[in-house]
């Protein structure tokens, strides 16, 4: 199999870490955490694990993972985070990558629970994500949030059959503070861009969206936890342009 090592960002998530590890070595020993100030008990679990431990101030998820990426051994590199788990398909699917050529970047399915109801439909039913890279060639850029993988050359390919499991949240509570914090670091994205909230993104756009994962891609098929996504991607979109117009009118700072 293709020699890869894993790396890992966390703070503060002793609830999934030591979960994320396990699956992690499914596919790798070297297995790498940038953790950036957690103070739940997660440092002490990462040590109990005996991988790779690197800890650093927080400038960013882009710098962490690049950060770790450096540390790793292999140049191949798959980018997980603490609450995601490596399956037995994704394994089969990278046993089964033939001579790839240092800018191909990997893409899988990203299968999403939430609390604890697998999400079949929706824009969560459709997830994709590309980590599987070569660090010689490709890297992640330092945007505030949703950060991608750069470099010259890319050829993204899909691994067909793949995927990962996602537990982005543990309660409705925890579901509502990411909506507020992804949507800021959003915000702030888009202002170092020179984006404006116009009435039509901060209006329309939450509208759409809503009507897109509920309506169109058939979000109400997942019953109650359906309406619950589709109405957080929606609020998440209304919220990072209301955000946005503030920090273009000076009266909320951007973050980083």
């Amino acid at each position: 199999m293709l020699p890869i090592s894993v790396i890992i960002i966390t703070k503060n998530e002793a609830v999934n870490i030591k979960d994320c590890i396990v699956a992690a070595r499914l596919i790798s020993d070297d297995i790498i955490v940038t953790d950036s100030g957690s103070d739940d008990g997660t440092v002490q679990i990462i040590e109990s694990e005996n991988v790779k431990l690197l800890q650093l101030p927080w400038q960013g998820f882009g710098f962490a993972r690049n950060a770790a990426a450096e540390a790793a051994k292999n140049d191949w590199v798959l980018a997980i985070d603490a609450d995601e788990r490596v399956t037995p398909f994704l394994v089969d699917a990278i046993k089964h990558i033939v001579s790839p050529l240092p800018t191909n970047l990997y893409g899988l399915k990203r299968q999403n629970y939430f609390l604890g109801k697998h999400i079949r439909f929706g824009k969560w039913g459709r997830d994709t994500t590309y980590r599987l890279y070569n660090k010689k060639v490709i890297s992640w850029d330092l945007t505030p949030v949703h950060e991608s993988l750069i470099g010259e050359g890319i050829e993204k390919k899909f691994l067909k059959g793949a995927f990962i499991k996602h537990y982005p949240v543990r309660n409705l509570s925890e579901n509502t503070n990411k909506t507020y914090k992804y949507a800021r670091l959003n915000a702030t994205k888009y202002y170092s861009q020179g984006k404006k909230a116009t009435l039509v993104k901060r209006f329309l756009s939450p509208v759409f969206d809503f009507i897109q994962s509920y309506i169109i891609f058939l979000g109400f098929l997942d019953g109650k936890m359906g309406f619950i996504v589709s109405y957080s991607n929606a609020k998440y979109t209304y919220l990072k342009y209301k955000y946005l117009l503030q920090m273009n009118k000076g009266s909320l700072e951007n973050v980083s």
